[in-house]
Protein backbone atom coordinates (compact mmCIF):
# COMPACT_ATOMS: atom_id res chain seq x y z
CA UNK A 1 0.00 0.00 0.00
CA UNK A 2 1.60 3.12 -1.17
CA UNK A 3 0.35 7.10 -0.21
CA UNK A 4 0.45 9.62 -2.79
CA UNK A 5 -1.39 12.18 -4.85
CA UNK A 6 -4.02 11.88 -7.77
CA UNK A 7 -4.87 15.10 -10.35
CA UNK A 8 -6.45 15.32 -13.20
CA UNK A 9 -5.54 17.86 -15.87
CA UNK A 10 -7.15 18.17 -19.47
CA UNK A 11 -5.38 16.40 -21.88
CA UNK A 12 -3.21 17.29 -24.87
CA UNK A 13 -3.75 14.30 -26.70
CA UNK A 14 -6.82 13.30 -27.16
CA UNK A 15 -8.30 16.54 -26.99
CA UNK A 16 -11.70 16.53 -24.81
CA UNK A 17 -10.21 14.37 -22.06
CA UNK A 18 -8.95 14.59 -18.65
CA UNK A 19 -5.92 12.66 -17.69
CA UNK A 20 -5.50 10.99 -14.41
CA UNK A 21 -2.07 11.51 -12.90
CA UNK A 22 -0.49 10.16 -9.94
CA UNK A 23 2.59 11.52 -8.12
CA UNK A 24 4.53 10.83 -4.82
CA UNK A 25 5.12 14.07 -3.27
CA UNK A 26 2.65 16.83 -3.68
CA UNK A 27 2.26 18.38 -6.91
CA UNK A 28 3.36 21.61 -8.31
CA UNK A 29 -0.52 22.59 -9.30
CA UNK A 30 -0.59 23.23 -12.95
CA UNK A 31 -2.44 26.13 -13.80
CA UNK A 32 -5.12 23.73 -15.65
CA UNK A 33 -5.12 21.12 -13.12
CA UNK A 34 -8.91 20.70 -11.56
CA UNK A 35 -8.21 19.02 -8.42
CA UNK A 36 -5.90 17.09 -6.36
CA UNK A 37 -5.91 14.89 -3.26
CA UNK A 38 -3.72 12.84 -1.31
CA UNK A 39 -4.76 9.26 -0.76
CA UNK A 40 -3.18 6.83 1.92
CA UNK A 41 -4.06 4.05 -0.57
CA UNK A 42 -2.77 5.18 -4.22
CA UNK A 43 -3.45 2.07 -6.19
CA UNK A 44 -6.98 1.18 -4.76
CA UNK A 45 -8.05 5.34 -5.50
CA UNK A 46 -6.65 4.74 -9.01
CA UNK A 47 -9.16 1.59 -9.26
CA UNK A 48 -11.89 3.47 -7.51
CA UNK A 49 -11.53 6.08 -9.90
CA UNK A 50 -11.40 3.69 -12.70
CA UNK A 51 -14.80 1.99 -11.81
CA UNK A 52 -16.40 5.40 -11.96
CA UNK A 53 -15.31 6.32 -15.41
CA UNK A 54 -14.93 2.77 -16.67
CA UNK A 55 -16.87 3.41 -20.27
CA UNK A 56 -15.14 6.66 -21.11
CA UNK A 57 -11.95 5.32 -20.76
CA UNK A 58 -10.04 6.28 -24.08
CA UNK A 59 -6.50 5.13 -23.04
CA UNK A 60 -5.02 3.29 -20.70
CA UNK A 61 -1.34 4.15 -20.73
CA UNK A 62 -1.76 7.86 -20.58
CA UNK A 63 -5.22 7.53 -17.71
CA UNK A 64 -6.62 9.31 -20.72
CA UNK A 65 -10.90 9.66 -20.11
CA UNK A 66 -13.64 10.95 -22.11
CA UNK A 67 -14.88 13.28 -19.59
CA UNK A 68 -15.33 16.95 -18.77
CA UNK A 69 -13.21 18.81 -15.94
CA UNK A 70 -16.82 18.43 -13.46
CA UNK A 71 -16.98 14.89 -13.85
CA UNK A 72 -13.53 13.41 -13.46
CA UNK A 73 -13.34 16.03 -10.41
CA UNK A 74 -16.13 14.35 -9.08
CA UNK A 75 -15.14 10.74 -9.48
CA UNK A 76 -12.06 11.59 -7.97
CA UNK A 77 -13.78 13.57 -4.98
CA UNK A 78 -16.15 10.83 -4.56
CA UNK A 79 -13.69 7.91 -4.04
CA UNK A 80 -14.70 6.17 -0.81
CA UNK A 81 -11.43 5.66 0.61
CA UNK A 82 -9.70 7.94 3.51
CA UNK A 83 -8.34 10.76 1.50
CA UNK A 84 -7.37 14.79 1.68
CA UNK A 85 -8.54 17.23 -1.30
CA UNK A 86 -5.92 19.37 -1.05
CA UNK A 87 -6.62 21.96 -4.39
CA UNK A 88 -10.09 22.42 -5.94
CA UNK A 89 -9.62 24.92 -9.31
CA UNK A 90 -11.84 28.04 -8.34
CA UNK A 91 -13.54 27.65 -11.51
CA UNK A 92 -14.96 24.17 -9.82
CA UNK A 93 -15.02 25.36 -6.17
CA UNK A 94 -17.90 28.09 -7.82
CA UNK A 95 -19.47 25.25 -9.16
CA UNK A 96 -22.68 23.93 -7.99
CA UNK A 97 -22.59 20.82 -10.37
CA UNK A 98 -19.48 19.57 -8.78
CA UNK A 99 -21.79 19.49 -5.83
CA UNK A 100 -24.16 17.49 -7.49
CA UNK A 101 -22.19 14.99 -9.54
CA UNK A 102 -20.00 13.93 -6.18
CA UNK A 103 -23.33 13.67 -4.07
CA UNK A 104 -24.86 11.40 -6.91
CA UNK A 105 -21.66 9.21 -6.87
CA UNK A 106 -21.87 8.97 -3.01
CA UNK A 107 -25.49 7.30 -3.60
CA UNK A 108 -24.66 5.21 -6.34
CA UNK A 109 -21.70 4.22 -3.75
CA UNK A 110 -23.74 3.74 -0.76
CA UNK A 111 -26.17 1.97 -2.61
CA UNK A 112 -24.13 -0.56 -3.88
CA UNK A 113 -22.78 -0.91 -0.39
CA UNK A 114 -26.38 -1.89 0.87
CA UNK A 115 -27.08 -4.66 -1.80
CA UNK A 116 -23.77 -6.00 -0.82
CA UNK A 117 -25.04 -6.06 2.83
CA UNK A 118 -28.15 -7.46 2.25
CA UNK A 119 -26.66 -10.91 0.07
CA UNK A 120 -23.99 -11.38 3.44
CA UNK A 121 -27.08 -11.15 5.29
CA UNK A 122 -28.83 -13.56 3.34
CA UNK A 123 -26.32 -15.78 2.74
CA UNK A 124 -25.35 -16.03 6.53
CA UNK A 125 -29.02 -16.69 7.09
CA UNK A 126 -29.63 -19.65 4.21
CA UNK A 127 -26.00 -21.08 5.92
CA UNK A 128 -28.01 -20.91 9.49
CA UNK A 129 -30.97 -22.69 7.64
CA UNK A 130 -29.01 -25.13 6.14
CA UNK A 131 -26.82 -25.69 9.49
CA UNK A 132 -30.50 -26.76 11.32
CA UNK A 133 -31.30 -29.21 8.77
CA UNK A 134 -30.61 -32.64 10.18
CA UNK A 135 -28.38 -34.62 8.12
Amino acid sequence: MRAGYLYITPCSDPPEAVCLHEATIPPATPADAGIVAFFWDLDAAVMHFHADLRNRLLDLNSRAYRADMVEAAAALDAIELKHQRTYLSPTLAASSALTDATERLHHKHRRWQRVFDWVGILALILLFLIALLPI
